[in-house]
């Protein structure tokens, strides 16, 4: 029986049916399912990751974009009055402004004909103060950026009583005298300017560079660090800045009126990849010389 069986196994006929296999029109089938299903889940997987990519990209935009905004939003609210210009030129366009520190109401100040006055009385609550400089009435930007016009002074120190009902004193380390008083009698201790520069696709924030100095400044009006200034701080404040690919100026300023405050008119366009968002901007500065 055995023996039977082996011969079956040998026979041409048995070995021809046993090693059938695909067909031509088969293999070139399976092959076009394959490749369909293939390139259908790669545009599923790829379109996944565009999506992604995408919405990484806007997300990444708005966070940059809002940081600069709001803080600009609230260094400019506290700015001394009539301090915000632009500088920079058309290059590296700048927003410039003085920080307050402390507002206070003074008793006396020396104006002309008075003589001048190494010090001043004025009434001002406890605490610290990290500025250099005092300022009485100031009505433009020229006035504020010119250390001689008598509107801003360095101060050498501060007796401050800690009481509103006991007075304050300023001391000079020179005896100074005012351009004009104050309507309201408020003096301002102010911080040294602070500037936002759009440059390149960038934009940075500049401090501590000085008061009027000219070596603070470059040949475009902007500030510089150089050999003479190494005090001014330069920090990266947000990227993909597109401003320049439609031409627009990123700051502009309206002085105050009698019907309405300084205004600061921010336009900011950021672009990444394919995303892109603009923020327009007007931020008032509320406060009065």
């Amino acid at each position: 029986m055995s023996g039977s069986k082996h011969k079956l196994k040998n026979h041409p006929k048995y070995q021809a049916k046993s090693q059938q296999g695909f067909t031509l029109i088969e293999l070139v089938t399976v092959i076009v399912i394959l490749g369909v299903l293939a390139t259908g889940i790669s545009s599923f997987l790829r379109f996944g990751t565009q999506s992604y990519t995408d919405a990484a990209d806007r997300d990444a935009l708005i966070s940059t974009a809002r940081f600069v905004v709001e803080r600009l939003n609230r260094e400019v609210r506290n700015a001394l009055p009539n301090s915000i210009r632009t500088i920079g030129g058309d290059n590296n366009p700048c927003l410039e402004f003085v920080p307050i520190d402390k507002s206070v109401i003074y008793l006396d100040i020396p104006v002309a004909p008075e003589p001048a006055s190494d010090s001043v009385e004025v009434l001002m609550l406890a605490g610290a103060l990290s500025s250099q400089y005092v300022a009485v009435y100031a009505l433009n930007s020229d006035d504020i950026y010119n250390k001689k016009s008598g509107v801003i002074e360095k101060f050498s120190s501060v007796a401050n009583s800690g009481d509103r009902q006991v007075v304050s004193t300023i001391r000079f380390d020179s005896k100074i005298r005012f351009e004009e008083e104050s309507p309201t009698e408020r003096l301002y201790f102010i911080g040294s300017p602070v500037s936002y520069c759009v440059e390149g696709q960038a934009i940075y924030r500049y401090q501590d560079y000085g008061f009027g100095d000219d070596d603070s400044y470059d040949i475009n009006g902007k500030p510089s660090i150089t050999a003479t200034n190494t005090t001014t701080k330069k920090v990266l404040m947000a990227e993909y800045v597109d401003n320049y690919a439609v031409n627009e100026y990123p700051f502009q300023t309206s002085p105050p009126t009698l019907q309405r405050n300084g205004l600061a008119v921010i336009r900011l366009k950021f672009a990444r990849n394919l995303e892109e968002i603009v923020f327009n901007n007007e931020i008032q500065v509320p406060n009065v010389p």
